[in-house]
């Protein structure tokens, strides 16, 4: 009994595919066989399909709108995916009414894990169930264990479909994030304006994602502040709450601008500025930022700001709040990132973006969002003043004066 109450107590904390199995005498035979583990039967074709509407997004995060999968598709899908008595086979009017993406995005999907399911792991697990798995522990934070269940597939198959499936979304789906320019930048900047502030490509901040101890050379790296392991994803936002650009995978205990400092755009800014940020423009964060011509930030609040600074510094704020936004609905969907119990910062890092790029595909679909009060960004403590920043002061005190 002693050994049952342990096992239940540590099973949760055990990442399914990166762990090797602590007793493995009542998972396997004396002849290394798997046993047959009991399993929901037919979850997908009896239960989920008659979710409401409400219901379904509740659970998935994305709503039955998000795609219109034509006949043709169906027929793709049957005819590419070979009978298996093993697979768990969704109803052709599931496949219709329930699918996630749009048809060319469902098309994608498919050509690409297909392959890679079917041939290269042969788990005998039919496609849609594997991505309908995948979406489900995104949004929700069920055990391993409980979708596996769920699902009527084992732990480790959840956690390696997992993977994988957010490694694919990031290699055929990466467009989703991109850079304001042209009539999306034109866009922006008027929304940004209406907001308050003018000139404005988008606002960039920093949240943390709370995560186990990981497997890596340091991990008391990943201790921030507030005493827990976490990485830092940087967000760039668009006025609409879109991410345009993000950077994941820093170690919790970094500074905001040293993460800011390492990312792609932060390498950009420095070498190359104005292919990001046009002449006249700039991007929006908090104190935590440096202050430079293509980044604007609040003045520091010593006590002695004048009415036009204290101004200034309200409508930034106020124009700003869209990048804590973006973080709350991405953490409102995609409740797994309320903690991740991964140990593998790469797979970490992974599953961060793919939300981010669902997330953005939510948007792009006009998804009713919720936001989650609770989005873990952090007040890092303002950037330390610079000699060399005169002539970036003086653009923020011109910009102030004409506020």
């Amino acid at each position: 009994m002693e050994e049952i109450a342990f096992a239940f107590f540590i099973a949760d904390e055990v990442d399914a595919i990166e762990i090797p199995l602590l007793l493995h005498e009542d998972g396997y035979d004396e002849e290394n066989h798997r046993r047959n583990v009991p399993k929901i039967p037919h979850f997908v074709e009896n239960v989920v399909h008659l979710y409401s509407p409400s219901e379904f997004q509740s659970h998935f995060r994305l709503s039955r709108g998000h795609v219109e999968v034509c006949r043709q598709t169906k027929h793709h899908v049957r005819h590419m995916l070979s009978p298996s008595p093993m697979k768990i086979h969704v109803s052709m009017f599931l496949l219709y009414d329930n699918y996630f993406f749009f048809l060319f995005l469902m098309q994608d999907l498919i050509n690409t894990l297909d392959p890679f399911y079917m041939n290269k792991q042969q788990t005998k697990v039919h496609l849609t169930n594997s991505i309908l798995a995948s979406l489900w522990t995104l949004s929700n934070q069920e055990s391993y264990r409980g979708v596996a269940d769920r699902f009527n597939i084992t732990k480790s198959t959840v956690s390696t479909h997992l993977h994988e499936f957010c490694s694919l979304v990031i290699t055929h789906l990466s467009h989703y994030i991109s850079w304001p320019r042209g009539q999306a930048l034109h866009i922006s900047q008027l929304e940004f304006e209406t907001a308050g502030f003018p000139k404005t490509v988008c606002a960039v901040d920093g949240c943390h994602i709370p995560i186990v101890k990981p497997h890596c050379e340091n991990p008391v790296a990943y201790i921030n502040r507030k005493q827990f392991y976490s990485v830092i994803l940087t967000g760039f936002c668009d006025s609409q709450r879109r991410f345009c650009h993000v950077s994941v995978g820093h170690p919790g205990s970094w500074h905001d601008s040293r993460a800011f400092r390492l990312s792609e755009v932060g390498r950009l800014l420095k070498e190359d500025p104005h292919s990001l940020v046009p002449e006249g423009m700039h991007i929006i964060g908090d104190s935590a930022y440096p202050l430079s011509l293509q980044l604007m930030k609040p003045y520091r609040d010593n006590g002695h700001l004048t009415v036009r600074q204290r101004r200034f510094n309200r409508k930034l704020n106020s124009a700003r709040v869209v990048i804590e936004h973006a973080f709350g609905i991405l953490k409102s969907k995609f409740r797994r990132l309320r903690c991740l119990h991964m140990k593998k910062v790469k797979n970490i890092s992974s599953a961060v973006t793919a939300c981010c790029i669902l997330h953005n595909i939510c948007l792009k679909s006009s998804d009713q969002i919720e936001e989650d009060q609770q989005a873990d960004v952090m007040e890092d403590d303002p950037y330390p003043p610079e000699a060399h920043i005169h002539n970036d002061a003086s653009h923020r005190d011109a910009i102030c004066g004409r506020l």
